[in-house]
């Protein structure tokens, strides 16, 4: 394996780590905003900008490389967004986790791929 493929390699699953990463504290962020755990609305809204500025740096990461799991991702980023529009008994944990299953596969195979090359 050359140098030039185990740095893009690194810098890809880097990349997928921070995307899952961020989706993760942001998808946090919208269970303790249903949940009515932040103690007020301002703060709330602090820490939803907050986490969706480091997912959607994370997001674009991926978008930008002409390959990769980006129909996953922004499937994530939609699931996301759901959540963070929905009450407690509305939110779809079942639909996110699948989403973002879907995304760890196809990560796997573009490292994979990444590393036949």
């Amino acid at each position: 394996m050359s140098a030039t493929t185990l740095d893009l390699y690194l810098a890809r699953r880097d990349a997928y780590a921070a995307f899952l990463s961020a989706a993760d504290a942001e998808s946090s962020v919208c269970w303790r905003k249903a949940d009515g755990q932040y103690p007020s609305p301002d703060s709330t809204r602090e820490a939803q900008d907050a986490a969706y500025a480091i997912t959607r740096d994370a997001f674009n990461r991926i978008l930008v490389e002409p390959v990769g799991p980006h129909k996953e991702a922004q499937a994530v980023v939609e699931q996301i967004r759901i959540l963070g529009r929905a009450d407690q008994d509305a939110q779809d944990w079942v639909a996110f986790k699948k989403a973002r299953e879907v995304f760890v596969e196809a990560a796997r195979a573009c490292l994979t791929e990444t590393l036949a090359t």
